[in-house]
């Protein structure tokens, strides 16, 4: 690599750094906006008004895909299985 490259390698590396920086301190501005209206209030919004594009992961598991699981784990823990 010659002193050339070096000197632009060195260069990108900084903007690359000082444009992560910036966008972190926006993320960081944009969180405080968020947090203090939800600190201060009496009702805070729901989750799917504060953020409407986010879906909560919450699936209703049935009564066989619960008892699948149950049995997965049994076996991840060593467990026998008894009729």
């Amino acid at each position: 690599m010659t002193p050339v490259q070096l000197n632009l390698y060195a260069r990108a590396y900084s903007q690359r750094r000082q444009e992560e920086q910036r966008l972190s301190q926006a993320n960081i501005y944009s969180l405080a906006a968020l947090i203090r209206p939800m600190v201060w209030s009496k009702h805070p919004p729901s989750f799917e008004k504060a953020f409407p594009g986010a879906k909560q992961k919450s699936k209703e598991m049935t009564d066989e895909e619960m008892l699948e699981k149950i049995k997965e784990l049994n076996a991840l823990f060593g467990g026998e299985e008894v009729d």
